[in-house]
């Protein structure tokens, strides 16, 4: 795991913002259990900062305390992953809808950049790119809907489901639609069609969704 350090922020917000993006990309995997020792290696800093970082991510849920008081990726089931694809859509399709009101020229030009990326990494076999692009993708559209604390709430939810989307990376019939529903999201926003911008956005969750959960234990 790389760390870049950020000189304007603590080290421990570093640490939090690192491991937090390895949660949401997929590059910790469920049941996982990563230590403070090892993840103060591989970021080069000291288990203080770390330590507060791991407490942070046990608060917001993304990481458990288990009973030998090993930290850990907490596992998914089926249950706990429908209920919150369902929480998502409603979100997520909100924050997309509230971003179409607002989206420019500019952001749709990153936004295409990035499917672009996308489509690059998926036929040469790149997944973890892909994971990093899309979490960016979407992010940039919360982000324009200029509602925070609904981006904090999606933040959440994709810290759940985050580590699960690696099961992904040999699912051919995820791979033919994978960008197939960012390119319309790109298309509705250079409209403006909020509702296009909605559909587009809920079919994205759901088609990985329905892929997804055949993989993960009832």
């Amino acid at each position: 795991m790389e760390f870049t350090p950020l000189t304007s922020e603590p080290l421990h917000e570093q640490a939090y913002v690192t491991l937090r993006n390895a949660l949401l990309t997929g590059r910790l995997a469920p049941g996982q259990s990563p230590t403070i020792r090892g993840l103060g290696a591989s970021l080069g800093i000291s288990a203080t900062p770390v330590r507060e970082a791991l407490q942070r991510l046990i608060a917001e849920g993304a990481l458990e305390l288990a009973p030998n008081r090993t930290i850990q990726v907490p596992v998914m089931t089926r249950s706990r992953f429908v209920e919150v694809t369902e929480i998502r859509l409603r979100l997520e399709c909100f924050a997309a809808e509230a971003a179409a009101a607002r989206a420019d020229e500019a952001l749709c030009d990153r936004l295409q950049m990035l499917s672009e990326r996308m489509h690059a990494a998926i036929a040469k076999g790149r997944f973890p790119d892909y994971l990093a692009d899309n979490q960016s993708f979407h992010f940039l559209i919360y982000e324009a809907s200029g509602l925070p604390y609904l981006q904090q709430l999606i933040g959440l939810c994709w810290l759940r489901t985050g580590p699960w989307l690696n099961r992904l990376a040999q699912e051919g019939r995820f791979h033919a639609i994978a960008n197939e529903e960012h390119d319309n999201i790109i298309t509705a926003l250079r409209r403006g069609d909020v509702q296009a911008v909605s559909e587009a956005t809920s079919r994205d969750i759901s088609e990985a969704g329905t892929v997804l959960i055949e993989l993960l234990p009832t």
